[in-house]
């Protein structure tokens, strides 16, 4: 029977498990308890050897000669129940034992219903069930047995080995120990929704994980509340735009079949990982589509949503549906309750009514995506470049110079993004050396491998050239000439340094490089100014409390360049923060200032025609 059982892991089946019947001894079947099923034998009062075993109240009732019925079948009523030895005639009593109560538990599946007796048939065998490793000798092994001895099968198919719950510190948590946590703590401190995601999700179901305050606050923080804020947001702009789901999308850009094309992969690949009881890699495949429509699709599509288009409410729109079918089960709460805002209907107002999501293959583009994560890696070189120059991300740069595989190939739209991303003028492929190259030999690393001979690697890594040694290294490997002898060499075994040429901020990985044109015309630093003026105008909309359609005014004090680029930048400004009017001056009513010091502004905004 084990061998046509599904164990989880794997490993169980022969090792832990498989051992335990190879070596398996009788079971003692009785214990000497006073709380138990009784073990149905009574024996003879005068020969021992005489004992007699009964299979109901019935039956017993019938040798008692008295309606037994309606007695208590535990101790100490039964106990108390007489009846005449079959062999002889004479008193018979019940043996004081009880019967093990992991015999309880392996009956389960049959003796919940009652049956045979009741006449329900038991959902036999199950399909999957799951406890903590340590049952491997006990319910699990009880089930089977107990099963195959009255079925001839065992009860279950599948069975997942779950790990233990250690403490913060790794602990196997115990009430010796008194390192318990209270579980209710949990959910009132962090909410089920967050404690039953990590309990899934926070590691391989069979192996042991840690659990405590800090690990259920991350799932909060980066998974739920990036959920929540997600969907937050959609109802937002779809309320403040007047959209209604069914709208016409119109043409969809290629971020929005991108969104779409990540959500049904991970449709598709959560299905899998679940038929398969992997709930670690479903819940990592959820969270990272989760980060990435956040912090990529609706934070490069902000401005659209501002606008109310349809195409990106709407694609938004259905990228929430299928990832709020998919974590239904993870965190039944949270869903529920973002099904009733954005997606309830008389068929399906709860989304656990809902019909389990199927991946549409169709609008799943892995060209698009691959295109798209060459798009974010070369926005993270180029972030890594202006963080390593101390150069402010809205600060406009005129330029910027790229070297990556499939470059040439992107569309316009997705160079686009990459431009505007890194707030940049123009891209252009890179020409010419931007960086000045040397590479010297890690003798930790070749000394391993060469011994005594790694000085004569190291002077031939000094005497390459370190440019085309770098190249090769950044696709995997390089080769050197070592005595008349090809010498492969990997990028741990070469320190390169890449210092970037005056004026240039560069940053490589992979075989991919962005290089930054660092030089700020006094056009590029006006409009810096007119970016930081942008960001503290949304910032005192926010504590004005203002709605984020609400239309203002505004008033603006400033000297020097920052008026001319406030004078130059004035219609930028009033799109950006949803002004009708921006005018240099004081308001004629009273207002309240804003002010910053650092950056020399000081202005007033009202709501538009208070």
């Amino acid at each position: 029977k084990n061998e046509r059982t599904t164990w989880y892991p794997a490993t169980i089946k022969h090792g832990r498990y498989g051992d335990w019947l190879e070596n398996n001894i009788d079971w003692a079947l009785s214990r000497n308890r006073y709380w138990g099923t009784p073990l149905p034998v009574w024996r003879c009062t005068v020969d021992a050897a005489h004992w007699q075993v009964y299979g109901s109240l019935a039956e017993l009732g019938q040798d008692a000669g008295t309606d037994l019925s309606a007695l208590d079948p535990h101790r100490p009523y039964v106990d108390d129940v007489v009846v005449p030895c079959r062999s002889c005639g004479a008193q018979a009593r019940r043996v004081p034992e009880v019967i093990d109560g992991w015999y309880d538990s392996g009956a389960m599946p049959f003796a919940q219903v009652g049956h045979p007796w009741s006449g329900v048939e038991p959902a036999y065998p199950a399909q999957f069930i799951c406890e903590a490793i340590d049952q491997t000798r006990g319910w699990f092994y009880t089930l089977m047995t107990v099963g195959t001895l009255v079925f001839d099968r065992s009860s279950y198919e599948t069975v997942l080995c779950l790990g233990h719950i250690l403490d913060g510190e790794g602990r196997k948590m115990s009430k010796h120990l008194g390192n318990v946590l209270d579980p209710f703590e949990l959910f009132e401190r962090h909410g089920a929704d967050a404690v039953r995601w990590y309990m899934l999700c926070g590691g391989s179901p069979w192996s042991s994980r840690r659990v405590g305050h800090e690990q259920v606050e991350e799932v909060v923080r980066k998974v739920l509340l990036t959920y929540w804020n997600t969907a937050a947001f959609h109802t937002l702009y779809a309320t403040v735009n007047g959209w209604q789901p069914g709208q016409a999308a119109g043409d969809r850009t290629l971020l929005d079949r991108w969104a779409l094309s990540q959500v049904h992969a991970t449709a598709r690949e959560v299905h899998t990982a679940l038929d398969d009881f992997d709930s670690l890699r479903a819940g990592r495949r959820l969270a990272s589509c989760i980060d990435e429509l956040s912090n990529w699709y609706v934070r490069s599509s902000r401005r659209r949503f501002w606008e109310g288009d349809a195409a990106a409410l709407g694609t938004l729109h259905e990228c929430l549906r299928v990832l709020t079918l998919l974590m239904a089960p993870f965190t039944p709460f949270v869903t529920d309750e973002v099904w009733g805002a954005l997606f309830a209907s008389s068929a399906d107002d709860s989304v656990h009514l809902a019909r389990w999501p199927d991946a549409d293959d169709a609008l799943v583009d892995d060209a698009l995506t691959e295109q798209m994560a060459l798009v974010r890696r070369l926005v993270d070189l180029g972030r890594q470049a202006r963080a390593e120059s101390r150069t402010k991300t809205r600060q406009p740069l005129g330029r910027a110079m790229v070297s990556a595989p499939g470059w040439q190939a992107l569309p316009e739209e997705l160079r686009d993004l990459v431009s505007a991303e890194l707030n940049v003028g123009t891209l252009q492929p890179l020409a010419g050396d931007l960086v000045d190259v040397t590479a010297k030999a890690n003798f930790r690393a070749l000394g391993k491998r060469f011994g005594k001979g790694v000085q004569a690697v190291a002077a031939a890594v000094a005497a390459a050239d370190a440019a085309g040694l770098a190249a090769d290294l950044r696709s995997g490997s390089a080769t050197v000439l070592v005595d008349g002898e090809q010498v492969t060499l990997s990028p741990e075994e070469v320190v390169v340094t890449e210092t970037p040429r005056t004026g240039w901020a560069v940053a490589s990985g992979g075989g991919e490089t962005v290089a930054l044109d660092l030089e700020i015309t006094p056009e590029l630093r006006r409009a810096g100014l007119v970016r930081d003026a942008v960001r503290l105008v949304q910032e005192a909309r926010k504590t004005s409390g203002l709605e984020v359609s609400d239309r203002i005014e505004l008033w603006w004090q400033a000297s020097g360049e920052l008026a001319e680029a406030l004078e130059e930048g004035s219609g930028r400004l009033a799109e950006e923060v949803l002004a009708v009017r921006v005018e240099p001056g004081r308001a004629a009513a009273d207002v309240v200032v804003h002010s910053d010091d650092d950056l020399g502004l000081s202005f007033q905004l009202r709501l538009a025609g208070a």
